[in-house]
Formats: structure tokens, sequence, C-alpha cells
């Protein structure tokens, strides 16, 4: 979404200086050749007219030149002043949101210290809400870098990426039936199970997640599954854009942004219809030692 943005912004920018000299360069040609014309047709004029036709080009051809210099300085001016104050946004907004998310994870943390020595459901509650925060911070970090953050893969057990997040969601049952390392980005890869786990959670009331890798060939085809509600609108949509927020349900950005970083990782996803609970297909590269192989 924002490297889209940035593209279009460049395109202004570079369509804006096209224009500027392709007009000028075309306007001062003409102003050139049309007195480069009168001059040739000294022989079928009066000396007074000729001078009027010689004076009235100048005049009115500096005007139009200049006119189209001024305007198309302006244009490109003002497309560089936008894409700049654009730019500056988003890093304010980044700078601002990594401060924010450096404080809220330290509230996550004192909170779960809290909770532990309290056992009380409104510790629970709350430690529930701060890392509900603390994702949504996340993926707005995740699309102010879009355009600027490089990912960096590497081999990567799911074993140790699933058991790092099962301490987020102490109730909801996570099974792993079969390891797999994967070529990715290490937070990438922990971003994208956390927003699938979250949307399990919260927006399918599920209490169990299934994953489990299939090898085959050069990629490790994963299904993760829930038996939670599942989603009752166009599952199209999901991923590809964002949604109406409706009460509970999200806007979309945690799949949107999942969808992503999947295939900037060179992988895929496909969100599948089931008649229970919601399930998700995702394709991505196997480390090297494993390629060519497949599953018995």
């Amino acid at each position: 979404m924002i490297e889209k943005a940035v593209r279009i912004e460049r395109w202004k920018l570079g369509l804006s200086l096209f224009w500027f000299i392709f007009t000028f360069s075309l306007v001062v040609w003409w102003w050139m050749f049309s007195l480069e014309q009168l001059e040739l047709m000294t022989s079928v004029l009066n000396q007074h007219k000729f001078e009027s036709l010689q004076r009235m080009l100048i005049w009115e051809g500096a005007v139009l030149v200049s006119a189209v210099f001024c305007g198309g300085f302006m244009l490109v001016m003002f497309t560089y002043k936008e894409k700049s104050r654009n730019q500056k946004l988003r890093n304010f907004f980044s700078n601002f949101a990594h401060d924010l998310k450096t404080s809220l994870t330290r509230l996550r943390l004192r909170t779960e210290v809290m909770a532990e020595k309290a056992e009380s459901p409104e510790f629970q509650k709350l430690l529930e809400e701060v890392s509900r925060l603390d994702l949504q911070l996340e993926n707005s970090l995740w699309v102010a870098r879009e355009g600027s953050q490089k990912l960096l893969t590497q081999e990567i057990k799911l074993s140790s990426v699933i058991g790092f997040l099962r301490v987020e969601w102490p109730d909801l049952e996570i099974k792993l039936h079969q390891d797999a390392v994967v070529v990715a980005d290490g937070q990438a890869l922990k971003s994208i199970f956390r927003n699938l786990f979250q949307n399990a959670w919260l927006h399918g009331k599920a209490n169990r997640v299934d994953i489990s890798p299939r090898l085959d060939k050069n990629n490790w085809h994963i299904e993760i599954s829930d038996n939670g509600q599942g989603y009752k609108g166009d599952h199209r949509q999901l991923g590809s854009r964002l949604l109406k927020a409706r009460s509970e349900q999200g806007n979309g950005l945690g799949l949107y942004l999942t969808k992503d970083l999947i295939e900037r990782m060179r992988g895929q996803i496909l969100f599948r219809k089931s008649d229970q609970g919601f399930k998700v297909d995702v394709v991505l590269p196997a480390s090297s030692s494993q390629q060519g192989k497949k599953n018995a």
C-alpha cells in the first residue's frame, strides 16, 4: 500500500518533469521557427509590416515561453514538495509508532509479571488488550516502512517461531503437526503468524489452531486452520484490500499485511472457504537442503 503510494509519487514527479521539459522545448522551438519563417518573408512584406509582425512574435512568444516556464516550474516544485511532505509524514509516523511500541512492550512485560503473581482474570484481560494494541502498532510499523525496509531472508524453523508466540495466547492451543525449515525474514514470519493467531482468537473465537506443513519439491505448503466461527464474507476480498470495520471485526489490515509480507518473501497465500473454522494455505520457499524433496 505505502510502496504503491511511493511509486505513484515518483511517477507524478517524473511525469511533471517530462511535461515541463517537453512543452518548454516545443514552445521555444515554435518561437524560433516562427521568427525564422518571418525572415524568409521579407521579400513579400514591406518594412513597416515586417517590423510590426516581428515585434508581435517576439513579445507574444516571450510571454508564452515565460508562462510555460513558470507554470511548469511551479508544477514540478509543488509535486516535489508534496512528495517531501508525504515522506516526512511517513517518517514521523514510523518514529512515533516505534517509540510507542517500545513503551507498550515494557508495559506488556510488566503486565505479564503482574498477571502471573496476581492470577486475576482482570489482569489477564488487560494483558490480552495490551497484546492486541501491540500487534496493531507492529502492523502500523510494517506498513509505514513498506517502501523502505528490506527483508533479510534466512533459514528458519517453524517450531522456533511457533514456540516463541505460544506464550502470547495461553488459552489458544497451537498444534504444529510437523516441523519445517523455510527461507524467510524472522520478524516478518513472526508478524505473519501473530496476525493469523490473533485473527483466529479474536475474530474467529477459536481455541485451537492446527498447522500442517507439507514439503513439495522447492516449497513448503503450510495449511493453517482453526475451529472458530470462520469468515462469512467474500474470501476473495481477504488480503487484497482493507475492509470496513464492523463492531469487533477488524478492517483487514492484519491479513493485508500478511499477504504482502508473504509475497515479498517469494511466497503465496490462499484464503480457503470452509464450512467450519478459518483455513489458510501458505507457500514459502524451503531450505536449500530440503529443496527437490517431497513428503512421503
